[in-house]
């Protein structure tokens, strides 16, 4: 006679286990955003780039799947929305002071151009 082991855990279904999938990804996901933000703030356009293609990576395969989002999976992905919003005004301020300070340079180098013809 064989003794059963009740103490197993049961076999969880295909679709728990899907969504947990789903939720791990969106867990990384956001942390991604977190860290993109600091870095922004530190000024590291180049590491927030990388993060961002990696994030980009773990979206996309958390939203593989046809299942409706639950209600706490759906306020994790506002979140990363409302976060994205803050990261591209960040993102705009720079653009808008990098184009300052390329306008800058030209009208200097315009300036000394003229002094130059001028002499």
């Amino acid at each position: 006679m064989r003794c059963r082991n009740t103490s197993a855990t049961p076999a969880r279904s295909p679709r728990r286990t899907e969504m947990d999938e789903r939720a791990r990804l969106l867990d990384q996901a956001l942390s991604h955003t977190h860290r993109m933000l600091e870095l922004a703030v530190a000024d590291d356009w180049q590491r927030v780039v990388a993060l961002e293609a990696e994030r980009r990576g773990l979206l996309e395969r958390a939203f593989a799947t046809r299942e409706p989002l639950t209600e706490p999976l759906a306020a994790r992905v506002r979140e990363i929305l409302e976060l994205d919003k803050v990261l591209l005004e960040a993102s705009t301020r720079l653009r808008d002071d990098i184009g300052e300070e390329l306008g800058q340079l030209h009208r200097g180098r315009r300036g000394t151009q003229a002094y130059r013809a001028s002499a």
